[in-house]
C-alpha cells in the first residue's frame, strides 16, 4: 500500500499563491511578534467549540527562518492558543509565503481590528521594514500594500507614548494630513516620532478639555469626537491636506479652548 503524502501543495483560488497544507507540531509553532493581544473571552469560547466539534480550520504560518522545520502563525492565534489548552500535539496548518507575514493588515482575519490593534500592527510592520531594508522609500507601493495607512504608524507611536491615546477621535483628522512620505524609512521614522509627539499633544489637550465639560456637566461618550469635529478647521475638505499646516491649526484652536471651553459649547451641542 502506497505510503500517504504528509503534505499537499496548491494554489489559492483566486491569486495563484503557492501554498502548503501539512500537519505540525505545536512546540514547532509560534505566534508572530506584531499580532494583536489575544482575547481571552475568545480563546475559551474556542476550546467549548473545540470540545463539541473538535479542531477543524488550519492556521495560516510563513516559515520561521530561525529554526529548521519551525513556522510563524500570522493568523490563528486564538485557535492555536485553543487547542494548546486542550492538550492537542499537532495542528493542521497552510504555509504560505514568507512575505505574507508584512501583509496581516489585508487579511480575512477572525475580525476587524480596532484603531489600536491596527497601530500596533503597523508599527510593528514597519519596523521591520526598518530593520530589513533601511533606504526603502517610505511611499514604496510594498510599503503600502503592508500597512495601508501612513497614519497607522504615527499613532502606534503615540500609544507606546501615551497606552490612554483617544485615537479613534485623532484618526478624524490624521487620516486628511498624514501619508507616506517621499524619503528613506530610516529618515521618515524620525519624523514619524516627531509626529506622534505632537499628535500626543492633542491627545492631551483633548483629556484637559474634557476634564473641564465635565466638571461643567457636559461630558458624554462621543465628547473626544465632538471636540476635534470642533477643533477640525478642514471639516469639509476630505484629502490631501499638509500635515504642518492641520496639526498646527487644530492645537492652537485646542490651546484657546483649554480657557475657554464654553466656546466649544457654542458650536457643539452636547445634550
Amino acid at each position: 500500500m502506497p505510503r500517504k503524502a504528509s503534505e499537499f501543495k496548491f494554489k489559492d483560488a483566486y491569486k495563484g499563491h503557492e501554498m502548503t497544507l501539512k500537519v505540525v507540531p505545536v512546540e514547532k509553532l509560534s505566534v508572530i511578534s506584531w499580532q494583536r493581544k489575544p482575547s481571552e473571552a475568545h480563546v475559551k469560547h474556542l476550546v467549548s467549540s473545540m470540545e463539541r466539534i473538535g479542531y477543524l480550520v488550519p492556521v495560516i504560518v510563513v516559515p520561521d527562518n530561525k529554526a529548521k522545520d519551525t513556522y510563524l502563525i500570522i493568523d490563528g492565534q486564538h485557535r492555536f492558543l485553543a487547542a494548546k489548552r486542550l492538550g492537542i500535539e499537532k495542528l493542521p496548518v497552510i504555509i504560505v509565503p514568507e512575505e505574507f507575514s508584512q501583509l496581516m493588515m489585508n487579511f480575512n482575519i477572525e475580525k476587524e481590528l480596532n484603531i489600536r490593534e491596527k497601530a500596533y500592527v503597523g508599527l510593528s510592520v514597519y519596523r521591520d521594514w526598518l530593520e530589513k531594508n533601511p533606504d526603502i522609500i517610505e511611499q514604496d507601493p510594498e510599503i503600502f500594500d503592508s500597512i495601508e495607512n501612513a497614519h497607522y504608524v504615527t499613532l502606534g507611536l503615540g500609544y507606546e507614548k501615551d497606552e490612554k491615546l483617544v485615537g479613534s477621535a485623532l484618526e478624524r483628522i490624521l487620516k486628511k494630513c498624514d501619508f507616506f512620505l517621499d524619503k528613506r524609512i530610516a529618515d521618515a521614522y524620525k519624523e514619524r516620532e516627531e509626529r506622534a509627539e505632537r499628535v500626543v499633544r492633542i491627545n492631551s489637550l483633548m483629556k484637559e478639555i474634557s476634564e473641564k465639560l465635565k466638571e461643567m456637566e457636559k461630558w458624554h461618550p462621543y465628547v473626544y469626537a465632538q471636540i476635534i469635529s470642533w477643533a477640525n478647521p478642514y471639516k469639509r475638505k476630505r484629502i490631501g491636506i499638509d500635515f504642518e499646516d492641520m496639526i498646527s491649526q487644530v492645537t492652537a484652536r485646542l490651546e484657546e479652548a483649554v480657557n475657554n471651553p464654553e466656546e466649544i459649547l457654542k458650536h457643539v451641542e452636547f445634550e
